[in-house]
């Protein structure tokens, strides 16, 4: 059964917290075109497992009709129900609730926390990013890493939830580092044993939503493309190879390929594709714009790489 989304701290009224809010603000490399573009993280740092929402292996059942998000097949005969939901707008369809690899684990909140699992290398904790036009819950305290919440996909306890209230210009997200930092700077993490990656995630309203992963050619870390907020240059930053889904109300597993990962088109174009043996930061976007202001709720949980 799919977690009940719960009210969280973050829905209180942004006016009472006007006077306390930190606005999370992207770096000053950031672009109008993506929220991560050239430059570090914008603020709040803070980290998952990942497992699929949907229901249990298949039964024999009848009829075979697909119940979402965990369903049993109904009376005799027939073919048994599939598990796990839907197919998701540019996403796998869900491959139900079985425990993750924990060598594969990136974060999955069971500590209370939002952190990176210390294992394979991984190390570090989530953060928050956005254009600067609204405000984002939770807030950070300095030191201390972002809190996760109660209400977990696949009956979890814990899952990682951030409000963004009027961002008009890309909207705004969360991302973490994959390996630990030396100092400030950011170091690169091998991701070319593993096929790609996965999450589970939802929101409070249908949402267009991006993963991505920054790596060698597309980051300022790698010395290849050009840190600029100048919007004209072909070499720019940030354009960092993802993949686009669409969220819906319930939670469904959002599976990214590294085959399946491409540029968007406006920065240091790079022929070879994702360098998945050079990555450095895994980022998530809900998307906004003046037309269409990113006002959600945003919940993930179950972040595991694919093997």
């Amino acid at each position: 059964m799919s977690p009940v989304l719960r009210p969280s701290p973050a829905l209180l009224s942004f006016a009472s917290l006007s006077l306390t809010a930190t606005l999370v603000v992207a770096c000053a490399a950031d672009t109008a075109d993506d929220p991560s573009a050239s430059g570090g993280s914008n603020s709040a740092q803070a980290g998952t497992t990942a497992t699929t929402s949907g229901g249990s292996a298949p039964v024999a059942g009848t009829a075979g009709t697909v119940v979402p998000t965990g369903g049993t097949g109904t009376a005799t005969g027939g073919t048994g129900t599939t598990t796990g939901g839907t197919a998701t707008a540019g996403g796998a369809p869900a491959t139900g609730c079985a425990a993750t690899d924990p060598m594969l684990l990136i974060s999955d909140f069971e500590t209370g926390k939002a952190d990176v699992a210390m294992v394979g290398g991984r190390d570090g904790s989530w953060f928050l990013f956005n254009d600067g036009t609204g405000m984002q819950l939770p807030m950070k305290i300095v030191n201390t890493p972002l809190a996760a919440e109660a209400g977990g996909a696949c009956s979890s306890a814990f899952a990682f939830h951030t409000t963004g209230q009027n961002f008009t210009v890309w909207g705004f997200g969360l991302g973490t580092d994959l390996a630990p930092k030396t100092g400030m700077a950011r170091t690169q993490y091998d991701l070319s044993k593993y096929k790609g990656i996965a999450l589970r995630a939802k929101a409070d309203k249908p949402a267009s939503f991006r993963m991505s992963i920054s790596d060698l050619g597309t980051a300022p870390e790698g010395m290849q493309c050009t840190d600029t907020m100048d919007k004209t240059n072909p070499a720019r930053c940030g354009d960092y190879f993802g993949k686009d889904f669409s969220l819906t109300t319930d939670w469904q597993d959002l599976q990214m390929p590294w085959a399946e990962m491409t540029q968007r088109g406006w920065g240091l174009p790079i022929a070879a594709g994702f360098d998945a043996a050079h990555a450095y930061t895994f980022r998530l976007q809900v998307k906004g714009s003046a037309a269409a202001p990113a006002n959600y709720d945003l919940w993930i949980d179950d972040v595991r790489l694919l093997p």
